[in-house]
């Protein structure tokens, strides 16, 4: 048995749920907005949501939020740092749970994202079924 922990794949650590897999999408970037008018920003706005709402109306998108620009960071139970944390345009602006068949399909809804035409750029991620550590753990010992 190895003492390291092996890499797992994504594909290992999500299971279909009824031929499905739900995948997170970070959105990056609370600067986007800095060269741009009040209007322009409200008719980006609009655009996006139009796009959350009609996938939302697909049954496609569970979740859809964005998210405040400044926060916490606990390091440890007592220590607590104000944000933010990093450069503006790597900070996280919003979240999207939704479904899809397999990778290269929320590959290819996270491209159909219109943000990404204004500078913000997107993190997909599956969404594990369990803990990666577990199933490296599961794989060592087998």
């Amino acid at each position: 048995m190895s003492s390291e922990t092996p890499a797992t794949s994504a594909k290992d650590q999500a299971t279909p749920r009824g031929g499905v897999i739900e995948y997170l999408l970070l959105i990056r970037n609370t600067a986007w907005q800095k060269e741009v008018s009040a209007a322009e920003i409200e008719k980006i706005l609009d655009e996006f949501s139009a796009w959350v709402t009609r996938l939302k109306n697909e049954g496609t998108i569970k979740v859809a939020v964005p998210l405040v620009h400044r926060g916490k960071l606990l390091e440890s139970k007592d220590v607590i740092v104000d944000g933010p944390f990093i450069e503006s345009k790597e900070a996280i602006a919003g979240l999207i749970i939704f479904e899809a068949k397999n990778f290269e399909a929320a590959v290819e809804l996270a491209n159909s994202a219109t943000c990404l035409k204004y500078g913000q750029t997107l993190e997909l991620r599956p969404i594990a079924t369990e803990e990666p550590e577990r199933c490296a753990l599961r794989a060592n010992n087998q």
